[in-house]
Formats: C-alpha cells, structure tokens, sequence
C-alpha cells in the first residue's frame, strides 16, 4: 500500500495562519529588541570615543576635543552622524595642522538622534590634561527613530571626567535623569 505523506492544503494553510499569528505577536517584541541593541551600541561607542579623547588628553598633556562630525575630519553636523577626537594643541575646537590627527568614531546604524547638553550648551566635549573636562558637565541622550523613551538612553559626564549610564530607578520601564525625571523623546 502506497501512502502520500504530504500535507493537504487546509493542513497548510492552517499552519501558515497559525504561523501568522504567532509572528504578529512577537514582531513588537523584536523590534524593541532590536532597538534595545542598537541603544547599547550607541552607548558603548559614545563610552569609548569619550574615553579615548581622555586618555589622548591626559596622554598629551594637554586638550583633546571631542566633537561630531560628518566627514570623519572636520566638526560639523549632529553627534548621531559620527565623531572626530583630536589632541586639540591650540585649543581652538579645530583640527589643524598642529593638531594630532583626528580619531573618527562612526556608528554602524545611525537611525535615532543623538544630543549633547552642557553646562554652556557647547557643541564639543574638551578633555584637560587632568582627565577632567573643560567646564562641560552634561549628558548625551540617544532617542530611538521611532521616538519610544523605552529605549532611549543617557550617559552622563561630570566635571571630574567620570561616566554613568541613566537607570530605572522607578521600575516604569523608562531611565531617569540625574535629577530624577524620565527620558523623553522628542
């Protein structure tokens, strides 16, 4: 006896709709996930651009500059587009001649925003030779492209040169600023 051990079409289509379903339901899911990942990232590579212009500060002894940047050597255009850091000799916030060539820092998906507020509300991160910054306490916020404070993200500098990441302190599922507020998104 010879018997067909395929599927009928109802079988199929069955699984298919039951297949739908289950990814209807988990595709919200993922797409936190994957925001989730990307704020990671961004946070990591801020981390460690920050860092760098620090060690190149204290290792010069003198400035370094922390600035974004478009093409990867001049300042110029929104932190979320890349980065340059440069031991900045004459302090002027320009890569130069004088200056040691810039380090550029890109991020590998730059969907979302990216904004730097300081004390001076300056467009650039200095680093001393002590390590500390220039007068520049402030943070960096990454808002996700679709806008969910969920996943958005801050790190926060203090004069002295130390990072923190923002926490969850009220368990809402949103990271509080330092002074205790929730993130938002624009």
């Amino acid at each position: 006896m010879n018997r067909n051990t395929g599927l009928s079409l109802l079988e199929l289509l069955l699984a298919i709709a039951l297949l739908s379903i289950i990814l209807a339901a988990t595709a919200p899911s993922l797409g936190g996930i994957i925001e989730q990942r990307r704020g990671d990232e961004v946070m990591r590579l801020l981390r460690g651009a920050i860092e760098f212009t620090r060690v190149a500060a204290i290792g010069s002894g003198g400035l370094a500059t922390l600035c974004p940047s478009r093409d990867g050597q001049s300042c110029g255009g929104g932190w979320q587009e890349g980065m340059i850091a440069f031991v900045d000799g004459d302090g002027d916030r320009i890569p130069d001649s004088g200056d040691a060539l810039p380090r550029a820092f890109r991020f590998p998906a730059p969907a979302g925003s990216l904004r730097w507020r300081s004390f001076g509300n300056r467009q650039y991160l200095q680093m001393t030779a002590m390590g500390f910054t220039r007068n520049q306490n402030g943070s960096f916020t990454w808002c996700p492209a679709n806008g969910d404070a969920r996943q958005a993200r801050r790190l926060i500098l203090n004069a002295a040169g130390r990072l923190r990441e923002a926490e969850d302190r009220d368990g809402d599922g949103i990271r509080e600023s330092g002074n205790g507020e929730a993130l938002v998104c624009d």
